[in-house]
């Protein structure tokens, strides 16, 4: 027995397709291409290749992501040593985006798993190849984005035409046969609701009177059989129902308006008084400055290591609010290393350590015309003062104990450290990644729900999954860290991260640590 086939190759065939129209045909383009996919296979018997059983097939979904169920499995049989050849029709069917093949394809060298496409010859084990496969993903990237511009005129051309291009059903109108037909029961109910309005002093008053007489927002079953009950209205919900413009019959497109195809629930007098009364045009909004957060010591905080102003911030967690004296550097190159401090620390140290100078009881006013100038040294905790009169002092600042805060002791720190934060965050990255991997979280939206973490929160954690492989590795065995300051920040690890080099991600983390 030859040693090929004591050892068959065991290919998987990909197909993909965009859209589903045609999907519902006994042979449609998905079939079309597994045949092909099968016949290459056959040619290849004499080298061993075999075609596994498992289909991997996506009807209906795009190339320019790899948000994609048959595609998941497959890159879930590939992790688990299924799969040894990749077989596609054409290269765009596994991807149109050059990042997410690079990564694919980087993801398939590791496991040993080579890429074949039937109707394109290249060998990506010589520079030619690559070369030639960059230059196919390059021009399928470049029609993906065609596709989509001719798309986007497309839906233009109908907007300046009136007519209603798909979205979520609004109150008031029905959909048959694509265009929007006037629900009567429905329309009775926002026209009252523009006539309270008109009349209500606020939007708050509105959301009471619509809870008194129960009125609620549209329920609808999307096309995949999704049910959207009805709720009841709430002051953003209310808000995008009276500045919606279908009820004047009209439809907004780029900011110009044409006269739609739908009739007109509302009348154009009552719709512009509405907006009127309640001033809900956003651009009575442009221009107005948010209301800045109050700071005893605006103007006199400087950071000790770079000389700037510090400014005075705030965040929300389980809404509470926090504010914290912090080094704004913006977009410049040279980042300050001084950590933020809660203004609650600094602000009541300082008060203390001032007291020997200025007398007790002190007040801010006091405070203010007696010092010019406040240094502050977050990581070692200590401020410089200087007076007005020409005086300096300094001290440091009190460790501040709170509830629920662990401390440790010295003999505690030399026995056991702490694990560094990045190591952590590693790890909690990892374990998202292969939560949704697995199917045992949904999505990533479910995974942050079930978290209580914001999405934002979650995508800055995942990045860390972009690093090379050797990075996360190493991160994933840092040593404890004794005392002092991390010294490499998740902040500084996320900038590695959008590099899609991982030479230069290997060199700049190397700088970062040492």
């Amino acid at each position: 027995m030859t040693e090929l086939a004591k050892h068959p190759v065991r290919c998987a065939i990909y197909t993909r397709k965009s859209t589903e129209e045609g999907l519902e045909q006994a042979f449609n383009s998905l079939d079309a291409q597994r045949e092909a996919g099968e016949a290459f296979v056959v040619s290849q018997q004499g080298r061993g290749w075999i075609a596994v059983a498992d289909r991997y097939d996506d009807g209906g979904f795009s190339g320019a992501n790899i948000e994609r169920p048959a595609l998941r499995r497959l890159l879930e049989d590939v992790d688990h040593g299924k799969i040894d050849c990749l077989v596609v029709y054409k290269v765009d069917r596994l991807s149109r985006s050059l990042l997410d093949f690079a990564r694919l394809m980087e993801r398939f060298e590791r496991r040993g798993v080579s890429f074949v496409s039937v109707t394109q010859e290249f060998n990506t084990t010589t520079s030619m190849g690559r070369l030639t496969l960059n230059i196919l993903l390059s021009f399928a990237q470049f029609e993906r984005e065609i596709i989509g511009e001719r798309t986007r005129d497309k839906l233009s051309a109908a907007r300046r035409k009136g007519k209603w291009i798909g979205g979520w059903p609004v109150l008031g109108y029905d959909i048959q046969d694509g265009r929007l037909v006037v629900n009567e029961r429905e329309a009775g109910q926002v026209r009252e609701i523009y006539r309270i309005a008109a009349e209500a002093a606020n939007l708050e008053d509105v959301v009471r009177t619509c809870a008194q007489r129960q009125y609620r927002t549209k329920s609808w079953t999307s096309q995949g059989g999704k049910a959207h009950p009805s709720r009841p209205f709430q002051r953003m919900t209310l808000r995008l129902l009276l500045s919606n413009l279908l009820y004047t019959g009209a439809v907004s497109h780029k900011g110009t308006i044409y006269p739609g195809e739908h009739s007109r629930i509302v009348d154009q007098q009552l719709w512009e008084q509405v907006h009127q009364r309640l001033q809900l045009r956003s651009a009575s909004q442009r221009g107005k400055r948010h209301r800045q957060q109050p700071s005893p010591l605006a103007g006199m905080m400087f950071c000790g290591e770079c000389g700037r102003a510090l400014r005075c911030t705030h965040t929300r967690r389980h809404g509470k609010r926090y504010q914290y004296y912090s080094c704004h550097t913006g977009k410049e190159t040279n980042v300050c290393s001084e950590k933020p401090i809660a203004a609650s620390d600094l602000e009541s140290s300082l008060l203390r350590g001032l007291e020997r100078t200025l007398g007790t009881n002190l007040a801010w006013v006091t405070v203010r015309s007696s010092v010019e100038r406040i240094e502050c040294r977050a990581r070692s905790q200590r401020i410089s003062i200087r007076f007005r009169d020409g005086t300096e002092t300094e001290f440091e600042l009190k460790k501040q104990i709170r509830g629920g805060v662990r401390t440790r002791t010295g003999a505690d720190d030399n026995n056991t450290g702490r694990v560094p934060r990045v190591r952590q965050l590693m790890a909690l990255a990892i374990k998202f990644e292969h939560l949704v991997r697995e199917g045992r979280a949904a999505s990533y939206r479910v995974l942050a729900e079930a978290g209580h973490v914001s999405r934002a929160r979650l995508s800055q954690i995942l990045r860390l999954t972009e690093l090379a492989p050797e990075i996360q590795e190493e991160l994933l065995f840092l040593p404890k860290v004794v005392s002092g300051a991390d010294p490499i920040t998740e902040k500084a690890l996320r900038l590695v991260a959008r590099s899609v080099d991982w030479d230069w991600q290997k060199k700049r983390f190397q700088s970062l640590k040492g």
